[in-house]
């Protein structure tokens, strides 16, 4: 025979139990086994109704525990980083960075579209590194620092290929262009009191041809080699953009060389303060001599009074390319590259100078590598051809 185990709770009803019957055998004159049976039963009929009653409470505070949680706020998903190689802080590719930034961004937590947050990749953050320019920003994307960058079309031209400026090096044939975002010309300015009137008359003054590692420095030599003028005979100066035009505002220089589109804050300021600069021309013969180097080189002209006072002036261009490597995820590019053209895009582009200049008009110019084929395959549903 089993022996049943008497847990406290039903050893305390048993003896209130017992208590309750005892109490009123004595006036039913019942014996002491019928009062035993008696007393077993009630005990375990509360018992069981104790324990029916402590898992009834259970279930309602589970229930209460699970409503509450319902309003807890959900974990925000992961959000991925997307490093943008731009260029010096108040330079064209600084802001740029800024600009394609904004629009393809959408870091979690963001308010929606359309009601004050960004239209951009959902789960996108992008950041915008400074950098010295294009040679940098294809340094960067060879050593996997960064995963796109702004670079200049020559000189993407020139990695990828392994000629010009990167005959010596190793090709890297891995680039991939997103997207062409703007013309950038060649501007050479000079002091009026230097008495400089054609591009010759650089020999012997002091010129600063950009920073190193810049695509200003590669294309001030083009037109340099074009003249045939070599460095040393120039007081050669490297300086980035901001630089140069300190040290010419402070008498320290006669001309500059600047690669930059042309709504450059940099050059509105300078032109628009002073009257003692002025813009000289690419005469034809080298320009045509130019060209014959790369198409991803373009006629370009800076209408009259694009500066204060300054009159029309007849250079060259190259397009500033937004590159990427092949190892890029194509969904990802495909998305970068519609958001870019997108049309909340148009909007924000709108409200910058530089970013008048951005259209999916000239997408394509100037680009001289491959397209990543999430690139592609967006221009194609659009129906734009490479």
């Amino acid at each position: 025979m089993t022996k049943r185990k008497w847990t406290p709770i039903f050893l305390l009803l048993t003896s209130v139990a017992t208590f309750t019957a005892v109490s009123q055998s004595k006036s039913l004159n019942i014996t002491a086994e019928e009062l035993k049976k008696i007393v077993r039963k009630a005990a375990e009929e509360s018992a069981n109704n104790a324990v029916k009653e402590v898992l009834k409470k259970q279930v309602t505070s589970r229930k209460r525990t699970d409503k509450s949680t319902q309003n807890l706020p959900k974990k925000q998903a992961t959000t991925k980083i997307l490093r943008i190689g731009s260029g010096a802080i108040g330079g064209n590719y600084f802001v740029l960075g800024e600009l394609v930034g904004g629009v393809i961004s959408h870091p979690s937590g963001s308010l929606p579209c359309g009601a004050g947050g960004s239209c951009g990749i959902m789960n996108l953050q992008s950041q915008n590194i400074s950098s010295a320019g294009s040679v940098a920003n294809l340094n960067t994307l060879k050593d996997k620092t960064n995963q796109t960058g702004f670079v200049q079309s020559d000189i993407a031209y020139w990695a990828y290929t392994g000629t010009g400026l990167y005959a010596k090096e190793k090709k890297q044939s891995n680039l991939r262009a997103i997207a062409s975002l703007y013309p950038e010309a060649i501007h050479i300015i000079v002091n009026k009191e230097a008495n400089i009137n054609t591009i010759a008359k650089l020999a012997g003054k002091r010129v600063s041809l950009g920073a190193k590692k810049s695509g200003t420095l590669q294309g001030a030599r083009l037109v340099l080699n074009a003249y045939q003028i070599t460095e040393d005979k120039i007081q050669a100066r490297y300086l980035n953009s901001a630089d140069s035009i300190k040290a010419l505002l402070k008498g320290e220089l006669d001309a500059v060389f600047f690669t930059v589109g042309t709504s450059s804050p940099i050059l509105n300021e300078l032109f628009k303060n002073n009257d003692k600069f002025t813009l000289l021309s690419i005469g034809n013969s080298q320009r045509q001599a130019i060209f014959k180097q790369g198409h991803y080189f373009s006629p370009f002209r800076i209408a009259a009074n694009t500066y204060k006072g300054v009159p029309e002036t007849k250079t060259i261009s190259v397009y500033a390319l937004w590159l990427t490597t092949e190892k890029m995820d194509e969904g990802l590019v495909y998305a970068l590259t519609k958001a870019l053209w997108g049309k909340p895009a148009k909007h924000l582009f709108k409200s910058s100078l530089i970013g008048h200049h951005i259209s999916i008009e000239n997408s394509l110019k100037g680009i001289g590598i491959p397209l990543h084929s999430g690139a592609k395959k967006y221009y194609d549903e659009i129906g734009k051809r490479f």
